[in-house]
């Protein structure tokens, strides 16, 4: 092995070893999302929802907040997009997605199909997740 052939590995060594450690940062900056359930809103139709429709995307962020004092459901989680209030999360999905809230865990919904020939109980469905 000359000098020239030498140089040539030991830069395309070292060129490998960068792009290796490039590539295993940008997979650890990668987060995975965890989904909770697929529940569609509940109480789409009492609430800012109608109002709001034309405004709603697939893939929209939707914003979930704990109501620990609703009379109906100690577990209730109230879903919003930007100011306007959707509904709810259903009753019969909440149970463990409340206690994960309340554990201080980051849930988070995104719309994942709006059907306009639907009837408003199922208008709207969403993905609840979170994200490690």
């Amino acid at each position: 092995m000359n000098r020239t052939h030498f140089f040539k590995y030991l830069f395309l060594g070292l060129t490998g070893l960068m792009f290796f450690r490039k590539s295993r940062g940008n997979a650890q900056d990668k987060r995975c999302e965890i989904r909770l359930c697929s529940p569609f809103v509940a109480g789409f139709q009492y609430y800012d929802g109608f109002d709001v429709r034309h405004l709603l995307c697939t893939d929209d962020l939707l914003f979930l907040k704990r109501e620990p004092a609703n009379a109906r459901d100690c577990y209730a989680i109230e879903v919003f997009q930007g100011e306007a209030k959707l509904g709810y999360l259903p009753r019969d999905e909440n149970k463990v997605v409340a206690r994960m809230m309340d554990q201080g865990v980051k849930v988070k919904a995104r719309i994942v199909d709006i059907d306009q020939e639907e009837s408003y109980y199922h208008k709207i469905k969403m993905k609840v997740f979170y994200e490690i």
